[in-house]
């Protein structure tokens, strides 16, 4: 597996959330679809990516270990109103629900798991040149096992 086979399952785990409004959250995939969007017109969305790559363990003998950090930006309300906190709360649980309810990713990692230490952030967030707006920011790592052909 590589990071390009499991990012859109992490967006995908993410469209399962209810919105609160009836719906779903919008989450934009990277790779099956080209969806990362040049603005935010549909609130509550989410935008996922990598922010480093913390681990890469590999030897011929194996195992091939990567690990990675991500973010996924939940853009919840198209301003900072406080009015807009409870709506923002709700989201806590089920971002938790979500995580945990598939840590393998439908066996495509060895493990997606919430950050240890600041897991989910309310944020002023700021897309491109838009205004600030309310959200979440939820940290997470993912490990994985790969197959690499190593070499002397």
């Amino acid at each position: 597996m590589a990071l390009i086979d499991w990012i859109d399952a992490v967006a995908k785990r993410w469209g399962t959330i209810e919105d609160g409004r009836g719906g779903m959250v919008r989450s934009y995939r990277i790779f099956e679809r080209a969806e990362m969007p040049e603005s935010i017109s549909q609130y509550p969305c989410v935008i996922s990516y990598v922010t480093r790559q913390s681990v890469a363990e590999y030897s011929a003998g194996g195992p091939n270990v990567m690990v990675y950090q991500g973010q996924s930006e939940f853009h919840l309300a198209a301003n900072l109103s406080k009015g807009n906190y409870p709506y923002m709360m709700m989201f806590y649980d089920r971002i938790i629900i979500a995580a945990a309810g598939s840590i393998t990713l439908g066996g495509l990692v060895s493990h997606f798991l919430l950050a240890r230490t600041d897991p989910i952030r309310p944020a002023a967030l700021q897309y491109g040149d838009e205004a600030p707006h309310l959200g979440l920011v939820v940290s997470w790592e993912v490990k994985e096992n790969i197959v690499l052909s190593v070499s002397a």
